[in-house]
């Protein structure tokens, strides 16, 4: 009985693990993305204020830019962006150097 409860729960933590969905942020110079969890409100810049040069996801995840850090004030001229497992261009989009950015799972 112990036992099968310990076995359940490992299923249901790898389960919730493998299920995360992700951005991965590309900046110039780092070798690895920047990974970001679906859901929060996170600024776009590093540390370096840096913007990312592309962005790609787990899955369909579609983000939302926004003017401020709080992610309250939404950037008119991009409604929304799609990213999937294949790496996209950040370079033609109007993203402002201290916003935010969004996102959630697009099926």
């Amino acid at each position: 009985m112990m036992k099968s409860i310990l076995v359940t729960l490992c299923i249901a933590a790898t389960t919730t693990i493998a299920s995360a969905q992700s951005v991965f942020l590309y900046y110039p110079g780092q070798s690895q993305p920047t990974t970001q969890r679906v859901g929060p409100c996170f600024p776009l810049a590093n540390a370096a204020g840096q913007l990312p040069s592309q962005a790609s996801g787990t899955g369909p995840i579609g983000c939302y830019f926004f003017e401020d850090r709080a992610c309250r004030v939404p950037v008119i001229e991009l409604p929304g962006v799609l990213f999937e497992r294949d790496p996209k261009s950040l370079s033609s989009l109007a993203i402002p150097p201290n916003g935010s950015v969004r996102c959630e799972t697009s099926y």
